[in-house]
């Protein structure tokens, strides 16, 4: 379809385009340019075997750890089904302790121990092997100056650990150049981290035995403290009888009443003696009741009763001076004189009985008392005892509890096996590890093959775009008529393609010349077709330019757009859509020509006539074969020159029609973009038409510069062509 280079879809769908043959084209292309393909795989195939030729594999030794059941890391104990279970959290622990500092350095120690070196490996690997790990994804160790830190990191870039699945089972594996190396680096891995696990957990037994010990020693010496104390206790509290509590418990209950009832009788002596003491005479010490209940006293003072009421009788009767009355008188002193001394005698009885009553109390406290603290010291001795006796038991039963755990330990320890054992021994690997070299020849022939392939694409695409140098007279047989630059830029450039389109417009004119010089006369205009093979050669733009600079040599020029798939009206000045006339109007008798080329208040240059929008197939082909010979035998008459834009040739039939109705019929070409094939399909179907371009132009060609350099645009300011 033709388009300009500036329109929106065509640059969308040049975008869009690619290289795409079938399987078929490939082959054909791959044989006609075998030589390309043959050299270039030989090239690339030496290159990549003589790279393999130093390449050494790495060998992959392979162990298995198991964790076994009865014992594990945490000794967590599952209640419901009593059986202990490793958690994947403890495996990934388990295989962070096989990557770890400490197992790796133990490891080296080991390994420098047997003679063994991993330095060596990294010092001596090629540049080769560098890029081949940097591919396989692992990165390469650290150049470093200590030996130690270059060894370590050799160690871990080349132990790989991983669990095996859902079993308590971790994978280890080590890559070395050597398989010696790789089998003895994986053993002493493996071993310095069952040795390490193992110490770990032999540790903390011997930690345990260690307290137990510790305890034991202490029990013991505390029983043999407690069981002196035992003998100390029982022999000061000799032989103590069962019933000798009861005994000593009622003889002072029985002292205890004794002293009651001679308190109470001091009691009664104090308070008679105080009463004696307060006495002021006889009748006061007679009226204490110890006194008077005395039987002396009862005695005397019945006596002296007696003689007072004879006393009183013979008074009344014979009057106190009666010798017989002062007898009686003597009588009563006398009785009271005794009375009185009685009554002495007994309260100075009174004192000394309260006197041995007070001692005899004492005594009877004082026994009792000593009773009293036997009783204590003896119960003392029984409770210090049977304390004594349930702390040596208790003391036995600990250490007998104690000695139980340290002989457990002790059995322990002596049959101690860890928690974790080598399933399998790391293996002595007989081949390495892919790739093999018989690997890498074979993906070096692949990568050959597919460069070749690569290569011979590339050349043939290539080949078939032509460039600047291309020469259509000697390729295709027709003279080149122009080379027209890009006409995007400024300067030089703008310049340069202004100057090639004006040299086209002036050919175009010598043609027209040479044709009214045959004929003597001038009987119509020109009529220009150019076409293309397909869209995206810049035909359209070539067509509005030719249009341009020949309507600025004076001739009046009409552009006929023909492609009615893909009108592309001209871009380079305004242009109103909707104050031109559709060509398809026209061609269907809707619209007058003479009324569609009736001139407008604002044309300028030349004219122009095409379709608003696209037509589709079988109707543009259809307008294209009956209308457009009429249309374009009166524009003839008309315009001094018309110029047909013409679908591309091999997108639809409406191209070569189009060109079979001009006088000078132009081809053109896109310099990097036209194909060979699509240019000589092209042209093999305009020949089987009888249609032979007069000419080619080569758009987008690199400006060449007149008299050997560039000149300025501001030359070519306001000059024609």
């Amino acid at each position: 379809m033709t388009e300009h280079p500036h329109h929106p879809d065509s640059m969308a769908r040049a975008a869009t385009e690619r290289f795409d043959p079938s399987l078929r084209d490939l082959l054909g292309i791959l044989w006609q340019r075998r030589g390309v393909a043959v050299l270039v795989f030989v090239s690339v195939l030496i290159a990549l075997l003589s790279m393999i030729a130093n390449w050494q594999g790495d060998y992959r030794s392979v162990a298995e750890i198991g964790f076994a059941q009865d014992r594990q890391i945490t000794e967590r104990l599952s209640a419901d089904t009593d059986r202990r279970t490793v958690t994947a959290q403890e495996i990934e622990t388990a295989i962070a302790e096989v990557k770890g500092q400490e197992t790796l350095s133990t490891a080296l120690s080991v390994l420098r121990g047997e003679g063994v070196s991993l330095t060596g490996e990294q010092a001596n690997r090629r540049i080769f092997d560098q890029l081949a790990a940097m591919i396989a994804g692992k990165p390469d160790a650290p150049i470093s100056d200590d030996p130690e830190t270059v060894a370590m990191l050799q160690l871990r870039s080349g132990l790989e650990a991983a669990r095996v699945g859902n079993a308590t089972v971790i994978e280890v594996a080590f890559s070395a150049k050597q398989p010696e190396t790789t089998q003895q680096a994986l053993l002493a891995i493996v071993e310095s981290y069952l040795w390490q696990r193992e110490d770990r957990q032999k540790a903390s037994i011997r930690r345990q035995l260690a307290e137990a010990e510790l305890q034991f020693n202490t029990a013991q010496d505390e029983l043999a403290g407690l069981e002196n104390d035992l003998a100390t206790v029982q022999s000061g509290a000799g032989i103590l009888d069962a019933d000798e509590s009861a005994r000593m418990l009622d003889r002072i209950y029985a002292l205890d009443e004794q002293a009651e009832k001679l308190g109470q009788e001091v009691a009664g002596l104090r308070l008679a003696r105080q009463s004696r003491s307060n006495a002021a005479g006889l009748d006061d010490l007679l009226a204490i009741s110890d006194v008077a209940g005395h039987p002396v006293v009862s005695q005397i003072s019945l006596q002296l009763e007696t003689r007072k009421q004879e006393f009183v009788a013979l008074d009344q009767r014979y009057g106190h001076k009666h010798p017989i009355m002062q007898g009686k008188q003597r009588e009563l002193d006398d009785l009271r004189s005794e009375l009185a001394a009685v009554t002495g005698n007994v309260a100075d009885q009174m004192d000394i009985a309260l006197a041995g009553a007070e001692e005899k109390l004492r005594l009877i406290t004082a026994q009792r008392d000593r009773w009293e603290d036997r009783m204590a010291l003896r119960n003392t001795s029984v409770q210090g005892q049977a304390a004594l006796n349930r702390s040596v038991a208790l003391a036995r039963t600990n250490l007998q509890e104690l000695g139980q755990q340290v002989q457990s330990l002790r059995r322990e320890m002596a049959a101690f096996h860890g928690d974790v054992a080598i399933l399998r021994a790391p293996t002595l690997p007989e081949a390495t590890e892919f790739p093999t070299k018989r690997d890498l020849a074979m993906l070096a022939i692949m990568i050959a093959m597919f460069a070749a392939v690569v290569a011979v694409l590339l050349r043939h695409y290539f080949d078939q775009s032509i460039d600047d140098e291309f020469d259509p007279q000697v390729a295709l047989g027709i003279p080149l008529f122009a080379r027209i630059p890009d006409q995007s830029g400024s300067g030089n450039l703008a310049t340069a393609h202004d100057e090639a389109a004006g040299h086209l417009a002036v050919l175009m004119r010598i043609m027209v010349q040479g044709r009214d010089a045959e004929t003597q006369i001038r009987t119509d205009g020109q009529v220009i077709a150019l076409g293309s093979a397909l869209s995206g050669d810049g035909k359209s733009h070539i067509v509005h330019a030719l249009a341009e600079k020949l309507a600025g040599l004076g001739a009046s020029v009409i552009v006929l757009d023909a492609d009615l798939h893909d009108p592309a009206p001209p871009v380079l000045r305004p242009y109103n859509v909707e104050k031109v006339n559709d060509l398809t109007d026209v061609m269907s008798g809707i619209v007058d020509l003479d009324t569609a080329l009736a001139p407008q208040g604002d044309d300028e240059g030349y004219r122009y006539l095409g379709a608003r929008m696209p037509v589709p197939g079988s109707i543009a082909t259809g307008m294209v074969d009956g209308k457009l010979p009429d249309l374009i035998t009166h524009l003839r008459t008309r315009f001094d020159h018309v110029i047909v834009d013409t679908p591309p040739i091999l997108s639809v039939a409406d191209g070569v029609i189009a060109l079979g109705l001009a006088d000078v019929r132009l081809f053109a070409l896109r310099c990097g973009r036209s194909k060979r094939r699509d240019i000589a399909q092209a042209l093999s179907q305009l020949r089987a038409a009888n249609i032979v371009p007069e000419g080619v132009v080569l758009n987008g060609a690199k400006p060449r510069a007149a008299y050997g350099k560039a000149q300025p645009s501001s030359v070519m300011k306001g000059q024609l062509t």
